[in-house]
């Protein structure tokens, strides 16, 4: 059997700026499909966002006459070193230019008939860094007979910096996402995809870059489906005053404050490569103050009418199957590892309450944060080694993972299901083999573990930066077939335990129940995966019921 693979020439005439033509070839497919598609790459989806068109809605990309190639990846979008220098796999490239706002499309086969489901990926890094293509989708592409869509978006400043009006109305990030998606409308029948298939999943601010799309009416019949991985809309809020932070860059930057439309004139004209710097400086600052994003969505009155749970409690949003969870130890060490000194030897009472209280104000910067972090004390508490300072700091990552993954994440399942929308919810408890050398035991799967698992990576080859081959387990290939299967069977049925139309050799899954507000139940992942009800309820209640009520009635004491 052959598998078609492009050597992607795209032609856009100026008569028709959406026609598409490929060129294939066959190559031999051996039986674990290590032989995949070539991606077609760098193939603009909106003009470049430079000039006057810095901090404005994407524009169509210009027609051209001829054969343009598309086998080499573009630029990415403009941000900081740190995302270069953190991820650990090898990149295809560290170069950055503001014109980026292009796409990759892998895909199995090629005829217009085939109608395969398609699956957009949304990148994380917080809506300050990633890039499009720095998680290889060929195995998942040519397993599950998918297509899968990857692109890069404007990030930090450039993608979501807002004045409040409408000299820099904000969210452009997220329009360049829907500028994707109507490039997926209009083009992915050419390369064997299904317009009316479309799934959307990221992880990260990826996967609170799809629940906001749940929310926005911009979006609306762009996508049928949703896949949120360790994301929801609370992750990255909304910023209720986003003009301090414009203001805060303008001035870093010499720019004249007074007069907004002056202010966003004189930024359109800096160079582009100050912007990183400056909010490098920025994020230092807001950091010492209890902030952990510099530039945040804004309801800026046409992507988001009005805060995304608002829309949800309206019964205004997109009507949407939606896939979303978190991995069990968002954060056990990742990050918190840079957080808390002396993370080896574990956590002192005193620097427990510190980094509680740190929680309690990233959401509720105005309450009495005592009565907060008394109950996140009493929650949080390993009542067998009350005092233990390992104890106490595994406590602490499982407050963090859930005030920034798990609680939103449930939160959107709640609101979703509310109203009889399809909703499945998961928690991955499964982390790479090849990672669990570097941690403390007791660290489960950390934030971005799935990455290695859902997309593929153990049936090529990938590479760590110094050279050496990532190594991955039978474990981690079990793990693997088996998410590629969910994943896809919800892209291709809605349901993620239907193999109806996929591959004759994709695995049969376990059952995976639908999540209602009458049976909350989840699909616990893992190397045999199995389903639960009730996912740490007491935890979630905490953040989701009491919490606000408390933060809510000493506010209320405050005035």
């Amino acid at each position: 059997m052959a598998i078609l693979s492009t050597v992607v020439l795209l032609t856009l005439q100026v008569w028709c700026a959406q026609a598409v033509w490929c060129e294939e070839r066959c190559s031999t497919q051996t039986t674990c499909r290590t032989n995949l598609s070539t991606p077609s790459r760098a193939s603009p989806y909106a003009a470049p966002p430079v000039g006057d068109l810095r901090f404005r809605a994407p524009q169509p990309a210009a027609p051209w006459e001829g054969i343009r190639d598309a086998t080499e990846l573009g630029p990415h979008c403009p941000q900081g070193p740190g995302f270069f220098a953190f991820w650990p796999t090898k990149l295809p490239h560290n170069n950055t230019d503001e014109d980026c706002l292009a796409l990759s499309v892998e895909t199995p086969r090629l005829e217009k008939e085939a109608k395969l489901p398609v699956l957009l990926w949304i990148h994380g890094g917080g809506l300050s860094a990633g890039i499009g293509y720095f998680v290889p989708f060929t195995s998942l592409s040519a397993h599950q007979d998918v297509v899968v869509v990857t692109f890069n978006y404007r990030i930090g400043a450039l993608g979501f910096l807002s004045t409040g009006d409408e000299n820099a109305p904000g969210n452009v990030g997220f329009l360049d996402q829907v500028q994707a998606m109507v490039w997926v409308q209009e083009n992915i029948q050419n390369f064997g995809g299904d317009p009316d298939r479309v799934t959307i999943f990221g992880e990260s601010a990826g996967g609170t870059s799809v629940c906001y799309h749940v929310a926005s009416p911009l979006s609306k019949g762009l996508f049928l489906r949703g896949i949120s991985q360790s994301g929801g809309c609370q992750s990255i809020d909304v910023d209720p005053k986003p003009l301090e932070r414009a203001v805060m860059l303008a001035e870093d930057l010499g720019c004249d404050v007074k007069d907004t439309a002056d202010m966003v004139d004189c930024l359109r004209r800096k160079p582009v490569e100050d912007f990183a710097p400056a909010a490098q400086r920025m994020t230092m600052t807001l950091a010492a103050k209890g902030h952990m994003f510099v530039f945040q969505p804004v309801v800026d009155g046409a992507f988001l009418p009005a805060h995304p749970h608002d829309i949800f409690d309206d019964d205004q949003a997109n009507a949407v199957d939606y896939l979303l969870g978190a991995n069990n130890h968002e954060h056990g060490y990742m990050f918190t590892q840079y957080m808390v000194p002396g993370f080896e030897q574990g956590m002192s009472e005193d620097t427990f309450i510190i980094m509680m209280k740190m929680l309690a104000g990233r959401l509720y910067p105005a309450a009495n944060q005592d009565s907060i972090v008394a109950a996140l004390r009493q929650v949080y508490r390993d009542d067998d080694n009350p005092d233990d300072p390992m104890a106490l700091l595994k406590q602490f990552t499982f407050a963090y993972g859930d005030q920034w993954y798990m609680a939103p994440t449930v939160i959107a399942a709640n609101k979703l299901a509310g109203f009889g929308q399809r909703v499945y919810l998961y928690e991955n408890q499964y982390g790479p083999s090849h990672l669990s050398t570097n941690r403390p035991d007791w660290v489960g799967s950390d934030h971005a573990d799935d990455l290695y698992i859902m997309t593929g990576m153990a049936f090529i080859d990938v590479f760590f930066r110094d050279g050496g081959l990532v190594p991955f387990s039978t474990d981690d290939k079990k793990v693997t077939l088996d998410m590629m299967a969910f994943w896809c069977n919800f892209a291709r049925t809605g349901n993620p335990s239907d193999r109806t139309g996929g591959p004759a050799d994709s695995p049969t899954v376990p059952e995976w129940p639908q999540y209602t507000p009458d049976n909350p139940a989840y699909m616990k992942l893992d190397v045999t995966s199995s389903s639960d009800v009730g996912l740490t309820p007491k935890r979630m209640e905490l953040w989701n019921d009491v919490i606000p009520k408390l933060a809510a009635s000493s506010e209320k004491e405050e005035l």
